[in-house]
């Protein structure tokens, strides 16, 4: 068939280019979750040293694609486009990449490596913050501990309160960045890229990632005490060195990993001329390629899916805040389609002084977004974080002033459960609700007050 001979003339490399296009609406979901504030977008950096390695390795391709993995990248590729509505977006693009990764496994060329370009695939993703959201806490649980047994070694009367520090009645917050999540994602990057780039074995790089996690803890421990006692003032240093010492902790793990993953002696792989393997015959390929384009048409056939009904309007709110009387103010148009698919109700109101914005969950659940990352995704510079104890109330809240359109204001927040309890941490509070350790229902208190 003259459809199937022009695919055996094709360039192998182009079934990446057909594989990535069927898959569109997740890479487009992607880039707006990476370009729109809310999330870091490191995975661009990911990407663009994916396709650097890729495009280096083409003419290592075979010149048709083996019949397996090329099953596998189709049958993940149909898995990650019907399992829309059902899955989240992110491990449905979880799915995309390795689909299209498959389908480089199906053109890879002896001496080729794989575990560092599934690697670079996956880190290409949004992810950040939902590892903040989902590990954050318990990551900086550990690292508040270990800073406090560190601490206390040196001679500090040290409590941990949470993930929080009290040195000497001094309440020290251990913040996100402080979880070690971005510095494994540096450290891993470092690891993928350099062992794509230098075509490192596999099984020498899988012996090697356990080692790369034991650096990160350590470094960030390292990081994280030094911070503790620079925010006391016992260190003496200027405020400037507060980011300085994140950059040097972050500059001699990224060196300890190119060591680690460049140590020891052993020979590159060497890409060999492409050779004939057991390739899928023309059938097959005219098959899967229209498969692929399938796919890629199918979401432009669906209709558009009905909106979640928003429950803002199902509850009833209290009619004064901290002593003073509310009065309901409609939401504004970002509220609106974030409460089109928030699983509870979302209410916005002013105290005269202050906005007050307050949402109601009944279960926990990730859509209970961090105020900081919907005040970046609206354009927002955050600076200033800290805890501080709430007025008439027992716990603390998480504080920053968010500088953007309109001048600067000061934001704080917390989530306070059924029995009074409140969290200033929401990666805490999912912990500790999916644990049962906190009862519900929630109401998660933002309140932003312009300053002068």
């Amino acid at each position: 068939m003259p459809f199937e001979k022009a695919l055996r003339q094709l360039p192998g490399w182009l079934w990446l280019v057909l594989a990535a296009l069927a898959l569109w609406p997740l890479w487009l979901w992607s880039a707006r979750r990476l370009g729109d504030g809310s999330d870091d977008p490191y995975g661009i950096v990911a990407l663009a040293a994916l396709l650097l390695v890729l495009w280096r390795e083409r003419a290592g391709f075979l010149g048709a694609p083996r019949l397996g993995w090329l099953l596998a990248g189709t049958v993940l590729a149909i898995l990650a486009t019907l399992s829309q509505g059902t899955w989240p977006p992110l491990p449905r693009a979880a799915l995309g990449v390795l689909a299209v990764l498959a389908v480089a496994m199906a053109l890879r060329g002896a001496g080729q490596p794989r575990l560092a370009w599934f690697g670079l695939g996956l880190l290409a993703l949004p992810l950040l913050s939902s590892l903040q959201f989902y590990l954050g806490y318990p990551l900086r649980l550990l690292t508040a501990e270990a800073s406090a047994w560190l601490l206390r070694g040196g001679g500090l009367l040290v409590e941990r309160q949470g993930s929080a520090l009290e040195v000497g009645g001094q309440l020290v917050m251990v913040d996100a960045p402080c979880s070690g999540i971005q510095m494994a994602w540096v450290a891993y990057f470092t690891a993928f890229a350099s062992a794509a780039w230098l075509r490192l074995p596999d099984r020498l790089l899988l012996r090697r990632i356990p080692l790369l996690g034991a650096l990160v803890l350590v470094g960030n421990i390292l990081r994280n005490s030094l911070l503790v006692l620079q925010e006391t003032g016992r260190l003496g240093w200027p405020a400037w060195m507060h980011e300085g010492i994140g950059l040097l902790v972050f500059v001699a793990v990224c060196a300890l990993v190119l060591r680690i993953v460049a140590a020891g002696h052993w020979s590159p792989l060497v890409p060999a001329t492409p050779a004939l393997a057991r390739q899928a015959r023309g059938r097959w390929q005219a098959a899967l390629a229209l498969v692929f384009v399938g796919l890629g048409g199918w979401p432009l056939l669906q209709g558009e899916a009905e909106p979640a009904q928003s429950l803002a309007r199902s509850y009833e709110w209290p009619q004064q805040f901290a002593g003073r009387e509310l009065r309901p103010l409609a939401l504004s148009p970002v509220e609106l389609s974030f409460a089109a698919q928030f699983p509870g109700a979302i209410g916005r109101f002013s105290d005269g002084e202050r906005i007050i914005s307050l949402r109601h969950v009944t279960r926990p659940t990730r859509k209970l977004h961090p105020a900081a990352d919907c005040f970046r995704g609206l354009g927002y510079r955050i600076g200033a974080q800290a805890l501080e104890r709430r007025v008439a109330a027992s716990g603390v809240q998480r504080c920053f002033v968010a500088e953007g359109p309109g001048g600067p204001l000061r934001v704080c927040e917390y989530i306070e459960d059924a029995a009074g309890a409140s969290f200033s941490d929401h990666s805490a509070w999912y912990w500790s609700a999916l644990a049962g350790e906190s009862r519900g229902p929630w109401l998660a208190v933002t309140t932003a007050q312009p300053l002068p």
